[in-house]
Order: C-alpha cells, then sequence, then structure tokens
C-alpha cells in the first residue's frame, strides 16, 4: 500500500471492508491472500493481481466498490442458496457477479461525470446571463404600455 495515494488508500480499505461485509466475515476475519488478490486483479482486468502480467483494464477501488454495492442484491441472493464447497468458491462466485458488471458501472459513472460537467457549464453561463440583465425602467415600462394601449 506504500505506492498508493491517500486517497486510493481510503478507496481500498472502504472496498475491503465492504467485502468483508457481504461475505459475513467478522471485524477479527480478514480475507486471504488470494482473495485480496482477485479484488486487486478487478482493477487491472485480469484473474489475480500479477505484475509480470500487463492487465486489460484500469478500475478504480471507487468503481470496484460502487459495481459490489450495483450488484448487492445479486450477491446476497446467490449465497443465501448456498451450495459452496468452501469459502474460496463463495468468493470467487461473488467475484465473476461482480466482473460481469463493472463495465456498465463504470459507463454509468463516466455518463454521471459527463452530465455534472455540463451542469457547471450551464450555472456558470446562466449567472453571466443574470448579471447582464438590466432591470426594465419605469420609463420603458410606461412606454410600452402607450404602444400597447392602442391595440386593446
Amino acid at each position: 500500500m506504500a505506492k498508493m495515494t491517500e486517497q486510493e488508500k481510503r478507496e481500498w480499505t472502504e472496498l475491503y471492508e465492504y467485502v468483508k461485509k457481504i461475505l459475513g466475515r467478522t471485524a477479527e476475519q480478514n480475507l486471504s491472500r488470494q482473495e485480496v488478490l482477485r479484488l486487486k486483479g478487478i482493477c487491472s482486468g485480469k484473474f489475480m493481481e500479477n505484475k509480470k502480467i500487463n492487465g486489460n483494464a484500469k478500475f478504480s477501488y471507487r468503481t470496484v466498490l460502487n459495481t459490489f454495492k450495483f450488484c448487492s442484491l445479486d450477491i446476497q441472493r446467490g449465497l443465501r442458496s448456498g451450495g459452496f464447497k468452501n469459502e474460496g468458491h463463495k468468493f470467487n462466485y461473488v467475484v465473476k457477479i461482480v466482473e460481469n458488471n463493472i463495465n456498465e458501472v463504470y459507463e454509468r459513472e463516466q455518463k454521471k461525470m459527463k452530465a455534472e460537467k455540463k451542469m457547471n457549464i450551464l450555472n456558470v453561463s446562466s449567472v453571466e446571463r443574470v448579471e447582464n440583465y438590466k432591470k426594465q425602467t419605469e420609463e420603458m415600462s410606461n412606454t410600452f404600455k402607450n404602444r400597447t394601449k392602442d391595440l386593446w
């Protein structure tokens, strides 16, 4: 974790704790080394994190966490069904659900960021228009009334 930024460390910790919670682990229990490498592998588009193999993707820990949250109902439904040989089998089942949905969550995050940028641009331009707006003076208002008097 030494090479991660402070934000990445916070996001990793939040993801780690969320996954422990979903799997029903207590505070005293940790994820195994293999489970940690599988989680990190999701971020890089690999089966398991390995520095010797180039990844196919680059997702943030936040995106992976959001995908876990997005899939939480499917994950919980699957975990209730049981039938897992061991904890590793259970964990791989959960990760597979996440891997199948991560691109959709990533695309939604990108659309949200674009929409927020657009809103910021619109907010700035509407503030500029309000600043340039001049209140109609009474003289102009009376002139308008005089012109329209003949129409009615």
